[in-house]
C-alpha cells in the first residue's frame, strides 16, 4: 500500500510541476480519490471472511508452533537434565577410582618402605 501511495504522490508531484493549474488541481483531486478508493477496497478485502479465515489459521498455527516449541523444549530439559545426571554418576564413579588408585598406591609404598627399613 505504500507503494501505491508513493507511486500516487510521485505522479502528483510531477503533474504539478509540468501542468496547468486547473490541470494541476483535477489531478490532486484524481489521485486523493484514488487514495480514498485504495484505502476503501483495502478494508473491504479485509473484512471479507476470506481474509479472517486467513487470520485466524495464521493464530492456530502460531499456537501449534508454540505447542511443538514448548514440547520440544521440554523433551530437550529432560534429555539434558538425564545427561547431567548420567555425567555426574560417571565423574563420580571416576573419582571414587581415582581415591581407590591413590590409596593402593600409598599403601604399597608404605609397605615397600616398611620392607625397606626392615632389612
Amino acid at each position: 500500500m505504500r507503494t501505491i501511495l508513493t507511486v500516487a504522490s510521485l505522479g502528483l508531484c510531477l503533474a504539478i510541476t509540468g501542468c496547468s493549474n486547473p490541470t494541476q488541481e483535477k489531478t490532486s483531486a484524481d489521485l486523493k480519490a484514488a487514495g480514498t478508493e485504495i484505502k476503501d477496497a483495502a478494508k473491504d478485502v479485509a473484512a471479507t471472511p476470506a481474509m479472517q479465515a486467513v487470520g485466524a489459521d495464521i493464530r492456530q498455527g502460531t499456537e501449534e508452533a508454540g505447542d511443538k516449541l514448548k514440547a520440544g523444549a521440554d523433551k530437550a530439559g529432560e534429555q539434558l537434565k538425564a545427561g547431567a545426571a548420567k555425567a555426574g554418576a560417571e565423574i563420580k564413579d571416576g573419582a571414587k577410582k581415582a581415591g581407590d588408585r591413590t590409596d593402593a598406591a600409598l599403601n604399597n609404598a608404605q609397605a615397600r618402605a616398611e620392607a625397606a627399613g626392615k632389612k
